[in-house]
């Protein structure tokens, strides 16, 4: 009886586990969510790296972009490379996307005036804002590991409510070679957008 106790006790454990380990570390969704079905969204190229990093950004940026892709939910994805190049031929677009991301990331607010720029200039209804907070390697209680952090935000161009936002990190043990970190973004952003809001 106690062995058979002991079996379903360890069972039940290994089960809740195995569900924690399915989910992500933040996920929070507006109540206004399942009823707004955007068709065109735009992958901000201004995602903010940790510092040093700065040269992968654009990396990143298509880590989302092809998540957001793949996730299936928008008639049209524009990338963060063709956003990037109309920012430097478009002064007006430039600003409005520095403005918009550095008013978010400062004080946590959307910008009215600048996303509506935005979604005008680019002929978007939603826009993807990405963040990195980790993107590099370390030991780790003695193992070496490639990791990579990242929150990704969904914003309503037409009210600038933040509908949708999601945050996850993820480790790869490695002992001689270190894994591409690339990679592993993709994978993550991936396992991010399977908690998009559905409607």
């Amino acid at each position: 009886m106690m062995k058979k106790s002991r079996t379903i006790l360890c069972l039940g454990l290994f089960l809740l586990v195995a569900c924690g380990c399915a989910s992500i570390n933040y996920n929070e969704i507006a109540p206004n969510a399942k009823t707004f079905q955007p068709k065109v969204a735009v992958v901000l190229p201004a995602i903010k790296m940790p510092e040093g990093t700065e040269h992968d950004i654009d990396k990143a940026a298509m880590a989302i972009f092809d998540a957001a892709t793949t996730a299936k939910r928008f008639e049209r994805v524009i990338d963060p490379l063709t956003a990037k190049s109309q920012m430097s031929n478009d002064g007006d677009l430039q600003n409005a996307i520095m403005a918009y991301t550095s008013k978010l990331r400062s004080v946590g607010v959307s910008d009215n005036e600048s996303i509506l720029k935005i979604g005008k200039i680019l002929q978007a209804d939603t826009i993807i804002v990405g963040e990195v907070s980790k993107w590099g390697y370390g030991i780790y209680a003695g193992e070496k590991n490639g990791e990579v952090g990242m929150s990704i935000k969904m914003v309503d161009v037409a009210t600038g409510v933040i509908y949708w936002k999601a945050a996850h990190t993820e480790k790869e043990t490695y002992h001689l070679f270190k894994p591409n970190l690339a990679k592993m973004a993709n994978k993550l952003a991936k396992k991010i957008f399977e908690y998009m809001p559905k409607p």
